[in-house]
């Protein structure tokens, strides 16, 4: 299958704090710069005016090549003809806070009700509010990089997995550590919670995926032993084409673990398929031999997306029985850091991509991808994190609208909400 090649839009960072101060009076009428690449081609440099109008408001012209027309204070929607842009949008944060000056945020994680965020920021985590915007309580106890945050259920428990090789258990209430995870030989890389919590899992670049109870401390079953890190894993629901694994035949520390598939997305490029109930691999496949460097699932479709170190991204469907990709894309070859399937202001399911140069954008309806992945467009280019990147991405939870926030950590100590 041939790799697509999407345009990349890279906007002046603070452009929207350019357009707020024309429009408020701050500052006089200026521009702001804008450029266009797209892998082959000439790149497409220029610049937007912004000029301020009634009512606070402020109206852009796009120059050198360019169209643009204003949407709001953080939205515009630019076309280049020159390189075949039409009609993406450009989207600033709608929120931003900075926690941390001059360091870099390397995850995060909100809790279920949407209410609290958790940043890892060296060998600390950042725990806060996100209506506030505070940090209310600075987690110590790792030893070096704290590299995931994931909340329990009950959004009053976090647990946490560093360079260390240990995984920690906090409580969000008063911070303390009850319980520590010991057992990797290498930095912890990601973490997934069963149900509620009484079984957690762990990867590492030691190669292997471990299957803890909380209440014990213990390790239940070491999966994979795997000759290269194991650098992503997610849980979901086991497909219908397997079976369940035996209720009597598992560990009795185990809850949960049946009917479960854990994906692993490994250095040598690969992903493979565990069922959890049985601790056997199911499937394996591999698109390249790049590595791995984020991994992404969404149910409803039964897609999985992978992103590698050389800026390529795969999509393969459990239907297609993941013979071969049924999309792949690429836009330049900074390694992907976070994929996020979400929900569209149309209700449609898109994939929200980042990247190690600070890029971030979310692709075009994904339901047409069976048809051709040629389909595959840049809908919506976020702006604000220009050479700053974005070290992982999640889902905002949220009652109030159907369509989904995004919220992001960045290399620059902010957090970012599009």
């Amino acid at each position: 299958m041939t790799t697509l090649q999407l345009p990349f839009i890279s906007v002046q960072a603070d452009w929207d704090q350019v357009a707020q101060e024309v429009a408020s009076g701050k500052s006089p009428n200026t521009s702001f710069w804008i450029a266009c690449y797209i892998t082959g081609k000439p790149s497409v440099q220029g610049s937007i005016q912004v000029t301020k109008k009634d009512n606070e408001t402020f109206e852009l012209e796009g120059k050198n090549g360019f169209s643009v027309s204003s949407l709001d204070s953080h939205m515009f929607k630019v076309k280049c003809d020159e390189i075949g842009v039409k009609d993406t949008l450009v989207q600033g944060p709608t929120t931003e806070i900075a926690l941390a000056e001059k360091t870099s945020l390397l995850c995060i994680n909100v809790s279920q009700n949407g209410k609290l965020f958790a940043a890892g920021n060296g060998s600390n985590i950042l725990l806060g509010n996100i209506a506030e915007g505070k940090v209310q309580k600075t987690l110590t106890g790792h030893l070096s990089d704290v590299t995931t945050v994931q909340f329990f259920p009950s959004n009053l428990v976090l647990l946490s997995g560093g360079a260390d090789f240990q995984l920690k258990i906090w409580s969000a209430i008063d911070g303390s550590n009850p319980v520590t995870l010991k057992g990797h030989t290498s930095a912890i890389t990601s973490t997934a919670i069963i149900e509620k919590g009484r079984n957690v899992l762990s990867s590492s670049r030691d190669g292997t995926i471990k299957l803890w109870n909380c209440g014990t401390s213990s390790t239940i079953a070491t999966l994979g032993n795997y000759n290269w890190p194991v650098n992503k894993i997610i849980l979901t629901k086991l497909p219908l084409i397997y079976q369940p694994a035996e209720k009597e035949k598992l560990d009795p520390l185990e809850v949960g673990t049946e009917d479960k598939l854990v994906l692993a997305a490994l250095g040598d490029g690969s992903v493979r398929g565990i069922h959890l109930g049985t601790k056997t691999e199911l499937f394996v496949f591999r698109s390249d031999n790049y590595a791995l460097t984020a991994l992404a699932y969404d149910e409803a479709s039964n897609l999985i997306f992978t992103g590698n170190e050389n800026g390529r991204i795969h999509v393969y469907s459990l239907a297609k029985h993941l013979k071969e990709p049924v999309a792949q894309w690429q836009r330049n070859k900074y390694p992907i850091t976070s994929l996020v399937p979400k929900l569209s202001r149309n209700g449609e399911l898109v994939l929200c991509a980042s990247s190690a140069d600070g890029g971030l954008y979310q692709t075009s309806s994904l339901s047409t991808i069976y048809e051709s992945g040629s389909n595959i467009q840049v809908e919506i280019e976020y702006t604000g994190s220009d050479l700053e990147a974005i070290k992982d991405m999640k889902v905002l939870p949220s009652e109030k609208e159907s369509y989904q926030h995004i919220i992001c950590s960045v290399s620059d100590g902010k957090v970012k909400i599009y």
